[in-house]
C-alpha cells in the first residue's frame, strides 16, 4: 500500500504530461529513424524506463522518510526505543516506537527499491554504449542524455557505496536519494527540452 501511493502519483504526472503537454506531432506513431531500428531498441530503452522509475520510486521513499522524520538525524539500529527514555506515559513510548519502526521501514525499503534500480541502469547503459558503437561509431560521445545518465548512475552508486561500507542508516543517505530523485528527473525529461545531441530524436525542440 505504501509503494502504491507512492507510485500512483508519479504515474499519474507522467500520464497526464503526456496527454496534455507532448506536441501532437509526437503523439502519433511515425516510422523509426535508421538509428532505432536495432534489436537493441527493445533491450535499452525497456530497462532504461523501469530503472528509471524505480530509482524515482526508492527516491521518493527517501524524501518521505526525511519528511516524517522531520529531517532529524534518527537512530535507527538496534532497539527502536531508547532504554534510556525516561517518559512516564506509556501511550508516548508506543507511539514512538510504531513510528521508529516505520520510519525503519520505509529506510528498508527504499534500500532495497534502490538496489534493484542501480544494476539495471547499469545494464541500461552498457546497452546503450554497445548500440551507440554499432549505430554512430563510438561506445560515448557526451552528449547531454549520455552525460546525466552516467551522473544518475554515480549518484546512485554513492548511496549504495554508504549504505553498504560505511552502514549508513536514515538521514545521510536518504539525502543522497533525494538528490538522485531531482537528478533521474532532468535524465529523463529535463534534457529533452534543450533539443541538443544524438538522442535529438526524442527531444521536443
Amino acid at each position: 500500500q505504501l509503494v502504491g501511493a507512492i507510485a500512483a502519483p508519479v504515474a499519474m504526472f507522467t500520464i497526464a504530461f503526456a496527454s496534455l503537454s507532448l506536441p501532437s506531432d509526437m503523439k502519433k506513431a511515425v516510422p523509426l529513424v535508421p538509428a532505432l531500428k536495432s534489436n537493441w531498441l527493445m533491450m535499452h530503452v525497456s530497462v532504461m524506463m523501469i530503472s528509471y522509475s524505480t530509482l524515482i520510486l526508492g527516491s521518493l521513499l527517501a524524501i518521505l522518510f526525511l519528511v516524517l522524520s522531520k529531517g532529524k538525524e534518527i537512530n535507527l539500529q538496534g532497539s527502536s526505543i531508547n532504554i534510556n527514555n525516561k517518559s512516564n506515559s506509556y501511550n508516548e513510548i508506543e507511539l514512538t516506537n510504531t513510528r521508529l519502526t516505520l520510519l525503519e521501514s520505509i529506510d528498508n525499503l527504499s534500500y532495497r527499491i534502490i538496489g534493484l534500480g542501480f544494476p539495471l541502469l547499469t545494464i541500461g547503459i552498457i546497452a546503450g554504449a554497445v548500440w551507440a558503437n554499432k549505430a554512430w561509431g563510438s561506445y560515448w560521445s557526451w552528449d547531454p542524455k549520455e552525460t546525466w545518465a552516467l551522473i544518475t548512475w554515480l549518484v546512485f552508486a554513492a548511496y549504495l557505496h554508504s549504505r553498504i561500507t560505511k552502514s549508513w542508516q536514515g538521514k545521510k543517505p536518504a539525502i543522497l536519494a533525494s538528490i538522485g530523485f531531482i537528478v533521474v528527473w532532468i535524465c529523463y525529461l529535463g534534457v529533452n527540452f534543450l533539443g541538443k545531441g544524438l538522442h535529438s530524436y526524442g527531444w521536443f525542440a
